[in-house]
């Protein structure tokens, strides 16, 4: 079995996401990585409230890693702070992540590089 992080935006198709990989056999989800907005500590992509981000992780029982993006961030800071966040999976032997919006063509693009 393979330990993959899940990037959990909060919305629909990382929950789709997880449900696949959940009954795969091949992954085991190690834990769920969220940017979050430093300043109004809210998921950057959907502005989910983050006791609410954080009551999900807990009722899937799946540990969370957040990575708190400050505000106004350019992308040089952005990608700093989730190379950051990145390297703590890569120290466990943990080098696969998973997303549930791959469906934009940019998007795929930048997470895959």
């Amino acid at each position: 079995m393979k330990d993959i992080v899940l990037n959990w935006s909060s919305g629909k198709d990382a929950s789709f996401a997880y449900y696949l990989l959940k009954n795969d056999s091949k992954y085991n989800i190690s834990s769920l990585l969220t940017s979050v907005s430093a300043q109004y500590n809210r998921v950057s992509m959907h502005g989910t409230r983050i006791e609410i981000l954080e009551k999900q992780a807990d009722l899937i029982g799946i540990p969370l890693e957040k990575i708190m993006v400050p505000e106004n961030a350019d992308m040089e800071t952005y990608d700093k702070a989730m190379q950051k966040s990145l390297q703590k999976f890569i120290e466990k032997d943990i080098n696969t992540f998973a997303f549930g919006d791959i469906f934009l063509e940019d998007l795929r693009k930048y997470r895959e590089a």
